[in-house]
């Protein structure tokens, strides 16, 4: 049964090689998210919501991540793993690369990584806070050196590493690339993405409010995530600090009360 309250979830962070990323609502078994209020408090979301199908992240990037792809629907297949559709939102300004210059194909991916030059192949953005990048399962992509930024994504944690800049890991031997699966699932007739403010897909929508005083907002037929980027906010009488989050379960009315604060909601899709 599904609470009739919004729920907050036990800090849950993974360590990596580039930095930290704190999967801040999750059902995924990589890292379930651990409820830490009312009465279903240290129960996992993923027993609580078994069909809440996204995952929210915020990705702290002291060096830049490896230049990756993921499968979609249709790549998926071919390749294993499960399909991966995300979207980022600055949380500061900072550099990120996604889309291939037009014109790319194959040969040319294979023959970069090769030559250790793929950055002659990456669109690099010039990012600026609140900034909003759609990065749908099949482009590639890599979030550059400290960059802080909100993601929200398909509950997968699939991932091909193309290309890891010439680096090596903590054991001093260069990662593990996955060039064939990369090869597979990347869709070189993806336009290069431009920053909006919001978003839509069949996965996620994804928008920003500003709260000054008090809003109000009918019961979703779905799940609604929500993450504060700045100042805090009471929700149901749930106060939410700058940089923390809530799972809003079907059906569940919401109040917001802040003399100021700035709120992400992203809404799960009806698709599956």
């Amino acid at each position: 049964m599904k609470p009739d309250y919004i729920l907050r979830f036990k800090p849950n962070r993974h360590q990596a090689l580039w930095g930290e990323e704190s999967w801040v609502v999750s059902v995924h078994s990589d890292g379930p998210g651990i409820i830490a209020n009312g009465s279903l408090a240290g129960k996992s979301l993923a027993e609580v919501c078994p069909d809440f199908n996204l995952l929210a992240k915020v990705i702290d990037a002291k060096k830049r991540l490896s230049v990756q792809v993921h499968p979609n629907e249709r790549t998926s297949h071919l390749t294993g793993g499960v399909p991966k559709t995300e979207l980022w939102c600055m949380l500061g300004d900072g550099i990120i690369y996604a889309g291939l210059k037009p014109g790319t194909k194959a040969d040319d991916v294979y023959s970069a990584v090769a030559g250790g030059r793929f950055e002659d192949l990456l669109i690099r953005h010039e990012a600026k806070k609140g900034e909003v990048y759609f990065i749908p399962g099949g482009l590639v992509h890599a979030i550059g050196d400290g960059v802080r930024l909100y993601e929200i994504q398909q509950s997968s944690n699939t991932t091909y590493r193309l290309y890891d800049w010439n680096r090596v890991g903590a054991d001093g031997r260069p990662r593990e690339l996955h060039i064939g699966k990369s090869l597979v699932s990347i869709d070189y007739t993806m336009p290069v993405p431009v920053p909006q403010t919001e978003a839509d897909c069949p996965f996620f929508s994804f928008r920003q409010i500003d709260v000054a005083g008090g809003c109000e907002f009918a019961p979703d037929d779905t799940y609604q995530v929500l993450f504060v980027a700045e100042g805090d906010v009471l929700v149901d009488g749930e106060t939410l600090a700058c940089g923390e989050s809530a799972l809003v379960p079907p059906g569940v009315p919401l109040r917001f009360e802040s003399e100021y604060a700035h709120v992400f909601i992203s809404r799960q899709g009806v698709s599956r």
